[in-house]
């Protein structure tokens, strides 16, 4: 009973946190740059293009894998200087990691601030964003590696396999440690 009321904890201290319209801009701006971020390396958000145009294929290669944990995209939208490929799935599995990012370090943030709000340390509310960036390289961490060698990529393949779904547990694990140890009432702009 007590993992329930944990969750609601947490969840009601985010929500505070995001009812200060200062830290809900932090942690939305962080969101949005961090999705695009991780859409251009995955390079279905990538600059170039000439002109307008939207081209789309059926609806179900969206379930197709591009990866292991990375899918096809559904439509290509092209405006001048960008081009977008449409993916729902990496489009949501993005917004959820972005999310999960941009809350972790707008509570980092608030840790080093404000650190009688957060019974963390400095240090510590720092290094607890580094999940965070851990998400980030997991995507274009095998693009480095093919400049390595066909041996350093086929070696390594199968741990980055995993980056995603780990950063994305780390991302929540690190969220529940600093917010166990936030007091929302001591926040302030």
């Amino acid at each position: 009973m007590g993992g329930i009321d944990d969750r609601a904890s947490g969840l009601r201290k985010v929500m505070q946190i995001l009812g200060i319209p200062f830290y809900r801009r932090v942690a939305f701006g962080l969101t949005g740059a961090y999705l695009l971020v991780f859409l251009f390396a995955l390079q279905d958000f990538s600059l170039g293009g000439e002109g307008i145009g939207f081209a789309s294929v059926p609806l179900d290669r969206m379930f197709d894998r591009t990866g292991t944990v990375t899918f096809e995209p559904v439509a290509r939208l092209v405006l001048p200087g960008i081009t977008f490929l449409i993916s729902p799935l990496n489009l949501g599995l993005g917004a959820v990691l972005a999310f999960l990012a941009g809350l972790n370090l707008t509570v980092t943030w608030i840790a080093f601030r404000q650190p009688k709000a957060c019974r963390f340390n400095r240090s510590t509310g720092v290094l607890a964003s580094l999940p965070a960036m851990l998400a980030g390289s997991a995507c274009c961490a095998p693009a480095i590696l093919l400049l390595l060698g066909i041996q350093a990529t086929s070696m390594m393949i199968g741990v980055f396999q995993v980056l995603i779904p780990a950063s994305m547990a780390l991302l929540l694990i690190t969220l529940k440690l600093i917010l166990d140890r936030t007091d929302p009432e001591w926040i302030t702009r």
